[in-house]
């Protein structure tokens, strides 16, 4: 089938499993390529409280579907940034990422695409 539909209710309406404290995340939809070769998109969400640190062993895009307060998303060289709504950030494999929200009740939902496996974390 050249062509694989998950509709709203599927995907972006559904909160992601946790995989921290205050850290979701959940694979939707992959590609049929081989392992080293598949390119896997879901949803993340980063709520306030404990910030998740991640070393990411593949190449990930996310694009910025909505913020709540302020989220800060810094790297190992101490770059910060503060994404928006359509904001696109590309993390480049071996980077180590801090994701973090920092109102009591802020929020960053994103969408993210990368080179890696069906449920890899």
């Amino acid at each position: 089938m050249p062509m694989k539909y998950l509709s709203k209710a599927e995907g972006y309406d559904k909160l992601p499993a946790p995989v921290g404290p205050t850290s979701y995340l959940e694979d939707t939809m992959s590609s049929n390529a081989d392992k080293d070769f598949q390119i896997t998109s879901g949803f993340y969400k980063q709520v306030s409280g404990e910030p998740l640190v991640y070393t990411y062993g593949y190449d990930e895009m996310k694009v910025v579907l909505d913020v709540k307060g302020t989220v800060e998303i810094s790297d190992e060289e101490g770059t910060k940034v503060y994404p928006q709504r359509g904001d696109v950030l590309y993390f480049k494999k071996g980077c180590t990422i801090t994701f973090k929200a920092v109102e009591d009740d802020a929020y960053g939902y994103f969408w993210y695409c990368g080179r890696k496996s069906f449920g890899e974390i």
